[in-house]
């Protein structure tokens, strides 16, 4: 088989873009061994067996794939060959791949955040510390390194004995059980001290200082040096009453500055910023690459006592304060999740954050409210239905980033509340998109068979699976002259179709004028988004005789359901279109005739 030329692709895409089915199916064959190919190219350069090399051939076509959807849904013919720009996305996305898989920690992104808004003072660190009830780092002892700061800004420090004596019973009572774990620190100090336990490798004390900035700073919270110091001693004592001293200032500096060269980028610049797992004073200037040497027999190694001074330490937590926030909202207010689910998951949220992080929905131990009390039209689902909910979301979300077709049967509720099916039929779809209406997700594609745009209630969906082909290879979508076709839907506005589709109905949407009070365009609101225009103004008066001010807002929706919608608010709103009009006046003698007095 010879590949397309760069002509005959050209004329395909053209076609496709017109709904051409036949064309699409030409575009993906052809790239179907162009990908195979890209493939067989990495891989032949690594030493592999070939049992494993053919396992992970499968896996970088699919990633090969999905770079090449990518590329199709993006792709002008302006810009150059199509075969020039799927290239690009089908070997960066097999790149990605051959990386995940041969390194299994998966390091190959950082977690993005906002910048550091700003640079707490030493005397209000101390109101910020918590005591922490399940051993790790004890909170208030912490607390008293910084403590030290602050004092130290206003007198001179007391290194006698009895100065020693008195801040040892400073961190004793900001502990918990004040006058016990005074008297017991004190005790412990004129007894020689907590035991000097020997030293720590550099992998642990490099594993414990990262700890505590995590823990102790955040987007809003920063340590000096030395109030990092300090801390990495009482963390020692309160984990593991050991009391031996922190290295030298060479060693620690040496420490942190190779923690910093690890996680964060070799030189800044704006496009970086985010990409910083530890941010310092002076990071924007490369404080720290500009100072430090490297070590003469690795250049892994920075050179001792190269190593600057840094100061305003804090550790870039995956969410910022707000996106935290926003997460355990979601959470906390969806109705797919059970209470100890959602309980599990706030738990999880939280701990990406600091100690200092506060929510209004958290006390720390569990959730501030009951989730029972938060109600939707879905909260008494049993947890098989949910737990079968996600599944199709994950499924059809899939197969929509893939272009890939599924199938599924779809079901109904019986008098029993079960979900039973319609019928035996087998649905195959080609799954454009996923959109939410009123609660409901629907998932609107092209059915096998028919030409026509469907939508399907996805919690309504049973069985679902992805359609591969003899290879095991995911089928590619069949396409249509649908406005939203994923291959190219740039422009595709989803609250526009279903605006156009009111209740999902299918009917031909048509121009329709609706008479309302200037006062009540919020019920025109819920209904159509913005996809509502005013057209006229008309005067008239209500029921007591009193003069109204009204307003003709043109809409464009489905013709049916719009029937049905004009009655529901009856008392509010007034079609205009002639036609609709006889619609409506029909189904209400119908409603009068079922309910007349009999």
């Amino acid at each position: 088989m010879n590949y397309l030329t760069d002509q005959e692709i050209d004329v395909l895409i053209s076609d496709i873009k017109a709904g051409n089915n036949d064309a699409w199916g030409d575009i993906c064959r052809n790239f179907d061994r162009y990908i195979h190919e890209c493939c067989w190219k990495r891989l032949r350069r690594l030493d592999l067996s070939d049992t494993f090399r053919m396992e992970l051939e499968e896996d970088l076509y699919i990633a090969g794939w999905q770079g090449f959807v990518s590329a199709i849904k993006n792709y002008d013919p302006e810009n150059g060959k199509l075969l020039t720009y799927a290239t690009y996305y089908i070997n960066g996305e097999i790149s990605k791949e051959l990386d995940l898989q041969l390194n299994p920690l998966g390091l190959t992104e950082r977690p993005k955040t906002e910048k550091r808004k700003s640079v707490e003072t030493k005397s209000s660190v101390i109101s910020r510390i918590s005591i922490d009830e399940d051993g790790g780092i004890p909170d208030n002892v912490l607390s008293y390194a910084l403590m030290r700061e602050k004092h130290s800004d206003e007198t001179e420090t007391d290194t006698s004995e009895d100065g020693n004596l008195s801040r040892m019973s400073e961190i004793a009572g900001l502990l918990k059980d004040e006058k016990a774990n005074k008297d017991a620190l004190e005790q412990l100090y004129l007894e020689g001290g907590i035991s000097d336990l020997g030293g720590y490798s550099n992998e642990r004390s490099t594993l414990q200082i990262l700890e505590i900035l995590k823990q102790t700073t955040d987007e809003k919270h920063s340590v000096s040096k030395e109030d990092l110091k300090y801390l990495l001693r009482l963390y020692r004592i309160g984990k593991y009453s050991n009391s031996t001293s922190v290295e030298s200032d060479n060693t620690f500096n040496k420490t942190i500055a190779e923690i910093l060269l690890e996680l964060n980028p070799g030189e800044y610049s704006d496009d970086n910023d985010s990409d910083y797992r530890i941010k310092y004073d002076g990071y924007t200037e490369d404080k720290l690459n500009k100072n430090i040497k490297q070590n003469k027999s690795s250049s892994q190694k920075v050179e001792s006592g190269s190593a600057p001074v840094l100061n305003g330490l804090s550790y870039v937590h995956p969410f910022t304060y707000e996106e935290t926030d926003r997460l355990i909202q979601l959470v906390s207010f969806t109705d797919m999740l059970s209470m100890e689910e959602k309980e599990r998951l706030i738990g999880k949220i939280i701990g990406t954050a600091g100690k200092y992080y506060a929510t209004p929905y958290w006390d720390g131990k569990g959730l501030k409210f009951s989730p029972k009390a938060v109600h939707g039209r879905f909260t008494g689902r049993t947890t098989d239905e949910k737990a079968g909910f996600a599944e199709n979301l994950k499924t059809l979300q899939y197969a929509v980033n893939n272009l890939g077709q599924v199938r599924f049967k779809f079901n109904r509720y019986n008098a029993e509340h079960e979900l039973v099916p319609t019928d035996e039929y087998v649905h195959e779809l080609s799954p454009y998109h996923l959109v939410v209406y009123h609660d409901n997700y629907y998932c609107i594609g092209l059915k096998k068979g028919d030409r026509r745009v469907w939508h399907y209630r996805v919690d309504l969906m049973s069985d679902m699976e992805l359609i591969l082909d003899e290879e095991g290879r995911v089928v590619p979508v069949e396409i249509t002259d649908f406005a939203g076709l994923p291959i190219f839907n740039a422009t595709w506005d989803p609250e526009k179709y279903m605006s156009e589709h009111l209740n999902m109905a299918y009917d031909e949407p048509q121009d329709i004028r609706i008479k309302i009070r200037n006062t009540d365009y919020t019920i025109i609101h819920d209904w159509f988004g913005n996809h509502y225009e005013k057209v006229d103004e008309v005067t008239g008066t209500d029921d007591k005789g009193r003069e109204t001010q009204h307003d003709i807002v043109k809409v464009r929706t489905s013709p049916t359901m719009i029937v049905h919608w004009a009655m529901q608010y009856g008392s509010r709103v007034e079609i205009m279109d002639e036609e609709i009009r006889t619609l409506i006046m029909v189904e209400m003698k119908r409603m009068t005739q079922k309910y007349a007095f009999r």
